[in-house]
């Protein structure tokens, strides 16, 4: 079984390939936004596709639904004969604990599924989450793998863009940590802002979610999406740095439904 895995986000879309018994093999990354409007399609995306070789099947997550419809026509170019499917929330073997279970994001429920899998389940430890993307989420499981819930806050990138935007001699800055926390130009106080903004908003967030939730219980605490291994090193409280979860929960999904 060969299949691809997407993942569709609100900045980019993630294509990884899975071969069965084989390692995920991470091939490219493509803005979300030219899927939605059509750009770079016959001369980059759908080379790369063709470059994949024959596929069994494809499955994509999406949080975006223009780009979802846009997906299914390229792959339809690329890969008459591979099955697309879809999934929806209650398509991910977990138990979702939220209070209205179709609010919470395939994406969030992949990252919580492919967590307790790959880490939880045999350590035996409930586990925090923190997708670092578009949106910055934090989200908990507990230790037999139920979704509890979680936090959304507004992404490092996003909170850089929109800082530009509002205020009129605040530049576009690069998302580079600065060597000292006290900044001595506009660059470095922006990129120290939010930066060392963010790590201290992850901290915060993981203390309180600590005592509210867990206890005294230890608990494993893993980092992913685009932006998370810009945050290797720079705090303790993460513990694993997995920055395509999501694609390893939709393969995950993927061989639980095949048996069934």
């Amino acid at each position: 079984m060969m299949f691809l895995a997407i993942d569709t986000g609100n900045s980019s879309t993630a294509f990884g390939l899975f071969k069965k018994e084989e390692p995920f093999e991470m091939t490219f990354r493509f803005p979300t936004a030219s899927l939605i409007e059509g750009l770079n399609i016959e001369d980059e995306l759908l080379p790369k596709l063709a470059a994949l070789g024959d596929l069994d099947s494809v499955i994509i997550s999406s949080v975006v639904p223009k780009a979802t419809v846009a997906l299914q026509e390229i792959i339809n170019r690329s890969h008459k004969e591979a099955t697309i499917r879809i999934l929806s929330n209650t398509d991910i073997p977990i138990v979702n604990r939220y209070r209205d279970p179709s609010q919470v994001g395939t994406d969030r429920l992949l990252c919580a599924l492919a967590s307790y899998h790959l880490l939880g389940k045999s350590a035996g430890k409930p586990l925090i989450m923190i997708g670092l993307g578009t949106a910055t989420t934090i989200d908990c499981v507990n230790e037999n793998g139920e979704y509890l819930g979680g936090i959304i806050a507004l992404g490092v990138g996003s909170s850089a863009e929109y800082l530009s935007m509002i205020a009129a001699q605040l530049p576009m800055i690069d998302l580079i940590f600065p060597d000292h926390v006290l900044g001595r130009s506009t660059t470095e106080s922006m990129r120290s802002g939010i930066l060392f903004g963010a790590a201290a908003l992850i901290e915060g967030l993981v203390d309180r979610l600590h005592k509210e939730v867990f206890g005294n219980t230890e608990f494993i605490v893993v980092a992913t999406g685009g932006l998370s291994e810009l945050f290797e090193g720079k705090t303790s409280v993460i513990h694993y740095i997995i920055p395509h979860l999501v694609l390893e929960g939709i393969a995950i999904t993927a061989s639980i439904l095949e048996t069934k």
